[in-house]
Protein backbone atom coordinates (compact mmCIF):
# COMPACT_ATOMS: atom_id res chain seq x y z
CA UNK A 1 0.00 0.00 0.00
CA UNK A 2 1.96 3.31 -1.39
CA UNK A 3 0.59 6.03 0.76
CA UNK A 4 2.34 9.21 -0.55
CA UNK A 5 2.27 7.54 -4.43
CA UNK A 6 1.12 10.35 -7.16
CA UNK A 7 -2.29 9.61 -9.59
CA UNK A 8 -1.50 9.00 -12.68
CA UNK A 9 -2.24 11.98 -15.28
CA UNK A 10 -4.76 11.22 -18.42
CA UNK A 11 -4.53 13.59 -20.97
CA UNK A 12 -8.02 14.96 -22.70
CA UNK A 13 -7.54 16.16 -25.80
CA UNK A 14 -9.78 19.02 -26.46
CA UNK A 15 -10.40 19.96 -30.26
CA UNK A 16 -11.87 23.09 -28.94
CA UNK A 17 -11.11 25.56 -26.41
CA UNK A 18 -12.82 27.65 -24.26
CA UNK A 19 -12.45 30.20 -21.40
CA UNK A 20 -12.94 29.32 -17.83
CA UNK A 21 -15.45 31.04 -16.16
CA UNK A 22 -15.01 32.78 -12.82
CA UNK A 23 -11.79 34.00 -13.36
CA UNK A 24 -12.92 37.30 -11.81
CA UNK A 25 -14.25 36.20 -8.97
CA UNK A 26 -11.71 33.49 -8.00
CA UNK A 27 -8.64 36.31 -9.29
CA UNK A 28 -6.83 36.12 -5.63
CA UNK A 29 -6.62 32.61 -6.03
CA UNK A 30 -5.64 32.61 -9.77
CA UNK A 31 -2.54 35.82 -8.81
CA UNK A 32 -1.17 34.21 -6.39
CA UNK A 33 -0.89 30.47 -8.75
CA UNK A 34 1.22 32.96 -10.64
CA UNK A 35 4.88 33.36 -10.57
CA UNK A 36 6.47 36.97 -9.52
CA UNK A 37 7.95 37.09 -13.01
CA UNK A 38 4.94 35.85 -14.98
CA UNK A 39 2.48 38.29 -13.20
CA UNK A 40 4.94 41.17 -13.93
CA UNK A 41 5.25 40.06 -17.87
CA UNK A 42 1.96 40.14 -18.51
CA UNK A 43 2.40 37.75 -21.55
CA UNK A 44 0.38 34.30 -22.04
CA UNK A 45 1.32 31.32 -19.42
CA UNK A 46 1.40 27.64 -20.62
CA UNK A 47 -0.82 25.78 -18.12
CA UNK A 48 -1.49 22.10 -17.52
CA UNK A 49 -4.78 22.24 -15.86
CA UNK A 50 -6.57 19.55 -13.88
CA UNK A 51 -10.33 18.80 -14.08
CA UNK A 52 -11.73 17.46 -11.34
CA UNK A 53 -15.75 16.68 -10.04
CA UNK A 54 -17.72 19.43 -8.01
CA UNK A 55 -20.44 19.68 -6.20
CA UNK A 56 -24.14 19.56 -8.70
CA UNK A 57 -22.52 17.86 -11.27
CA UNK A 58 -20.23 21.04 -12.10
CA UNK A 59 -16.77 20.53 -13.12
CA UNK A 60 -13.68 22.83 -11.22
CA UNK A 61 -10.48 23.82 -13.01
CA UNK A 62 -7.08 23.44 -11.16
CA UNK A 63 -3.90 25.46 -12.02
CA UNK A 64 -1.13 24.99 -9.50
CA UNK A 65 -2.94 23.54 -6.64
CA UNK A 66 -5.27 26.26 -6.70
CA UNK A 67 -8.90 26.40 -7.56
CA UNK A 68 -9.22 28.55 -10.65
CA UNK A 69 -12.32 28.29 -12.19
CA UNK A 70 -15.14 25.92 -13.47
CA UNK A 71 -16.50 24.50 -16.94
CA UNK A 72 -18.83 26.55 -18.80
CA UNK A 73 -21.97 24.76 -18.89
CA UNK A 74 -22.37 24.27 -22.31
CA UNK A 75 -19.46 21.87 -21.74
CA UNK A 76 -20.00 20.71 -18.22
CA UNK A 77 -21.87 17.46 -19.47
CA UNK A 78 -18.95 16.72 -22.34
CA UNK A 79 -16.07 16.80 -19.34
CA UNK A 80 -18.10 15.13 -16.44
CA UNK A 81 -17.93 12.00 -18.28
CA UNK A 82 -14.49 12.39 -18.98
CA UNK A 83 -13.59 13.18 -15.29
CA UNK A 84 -15.45 9.89 -14.20
CA UNK A 85 -14.30 7.62 -16.86
CA UNK A 86 -10.68 9.01 -15.82
CA UNK A 87 -11.28 7.36 -12.12
CA UNK A 88 -8.40 7.83 -9.55
CA UNK A 89 -6.29 9.08 -12.17
CA UNK A 90 -6.43 13.26 -12.75
CA UNK A 91 -7.87 14.72 -15.89
CA UNK A 92 -5.32 17.32 -17.72
CA UNK A 93 -5.93 19.44 -20.26
CA UNK A 94 -3.16 22.06 -22.03
CA UNK A 95 -4.46 25.39 -21.46
CA UNK A 96 -3.25 29.03 -20.61
CA UNK A 97 -2.96 31.68 -18.37
CA UNK A 98 -3.21 35.03 -19.62
CA UNK A 99 -4.31 38.98 -19.20
CA UNK A 100 -7.85 39.96 -20.22
CA UNK A 101 -6.29 43.19 -21.79
CA UNK A 102 -3.47 45.50 -21.25
CA UNK A 103 -4.66 45.45 -17.38
CA UNK A 104 -7.60 43.51 -17.43
CA UNK A 105 -8.25 40.45 -14.74
CA UNK A 106 -6.15 36.93 -15.51
CA UNK A 107 -8.27 34.52 -16.94
CA UNK A 108 -7.83 31.25 -18.12
CA UNK A 109 -7.90 29.31 -21.16
CA UNK A 110 -8.62 25.61 -21.24
CA UNK A 111 -7.40 23.67 -24.77
CA UNK A 112 -5.49 24.68 -28.18
CA UNK A 113 -4.81 28.93 -27.83
CA UNK A 114 -6.82 30.10 -31.30
CA UNK A 115 -4.73 31.68 -33.78
CA UNK A 116 -6.18 34.97 -33.47
CA UNK A 117 -6.02 35.53 -29.52
CA UNK A 118 -8.41 34.75 -26.47
CA UNK A 119 -11.81 35.78 -27.48
CA UNK A 120 -13.99 37.13 -24.14
CA UNK A 121 -15.92 35.19 -22.73
CA UNK A 122 -19.99 35.82 -22.37
CA UNK A 123 -20.51 38.62 -19.93
CA UNK A 124 -23.36 36.19 -18.61
CA UNK A 125 -21.22 33.02 -17.74
CA UNK A 126 -19.91 33.87 -14.37
CA UNK A 127 -22.32 33.60 -11.99
CA UNK A 128 -20.37 34.50 -8.83
CA UNK A 129 -19.14 38.34 -8.16
CA UNK A 130 -16.15 39.64 -7.63
CA UNK A 131 -14.90 39.61 -3.78
CA UNK A 132 -14.76 43.37 -2.56
CA UNK A 133 -11.75 45.37 -2.72
CA UNK A 134 -9.85 45.06 0.46
CA UNK A 135 -6.81 46.59 2.15
CA UNK A 136 -5.21 44.78 5.24
CA UNK A 137 -8.41 42.88 5.46
CA UNK A 138 -10.89 46.18 5.14
CA UNK A 139 -13.59 46.27 2.73
CA UNK A 140 -13.20 49.26 1.25
CA UNK A 141 -16.44 51.29 -0.49
CA UNK A 142 -16.77 53.28 -3.05
CA UNK A 143 -19.54 55.50 -1.40
CA UNK A 144 -19.33 58.07 2.16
Amino acid sequence: MAFFRRRDRVRADLVEGFAVTEAVALQTALVGALRPAERASGAAVPAELVLEAGLDGRVVVVWRNAVVGFVPPARERELAVRVAGAGRALLTVAGAVHRDGPSGPWRVWAGPVPPAGFPRPAPDEDRLAPPPRRVLGIPLTDGP
